[in-house]
């Protein structure tokens, strides 16, 4: 539970340091967009309620299974968008992801760095 809590911290702290990172705010704007118009696509397009379409567009860009077998696209529409959105969609997120993660590396050097300092990080 503490590691928990402490790699929670530590995410935290590099979301932090990413926000004042060049067009960070617009990458994870874009990623937070896409999930909103995948959420909102699904939900009206198949009549699923909202967490479904949420479940289903996270799913969906993360490229994990979705493991309720009611959860079944049926329009060809809502098919052809999904293919639109994965081609859009993991490379925004990917991109999202790598910048968060070269802020935890910076963030996790930075703390490193105030422990040999006997700084308190």
């Amino acid at each position: 539970m503490i590691s928990a809590v402490l790699m929670f911290h530590r995410v935290v702290k590099a979301f932090r340091y990413a926000i004042q990172e060049d067009e960070f705010l617009n990458v994870f704007g874009a990623a937070v967009a896409l999930v909103i118009v995948g959420t909102v696509a699904y939900t009206l397009g198949e009549g699923w309620n909202v967490v479904d379409g949420l479940y289903f567009a996270v799913a969906t860009l993360t490229t994990t299974s979705v493991s309720d077998p009611h959860l079944v696209l049926t329009d060809d529409w809502l098919k052809v968008f999904t293919v639109l959105y994965l081609l859009v969609g993991i490379g925004i997120l990917v991109e999202t992801l790598r910048r968060l993660g070269a802020a935890f590396v910076v963030v996790r050097a930075q703390e490193e760095a105030a422990k040999k300092s006997g700084k308190p990080g």
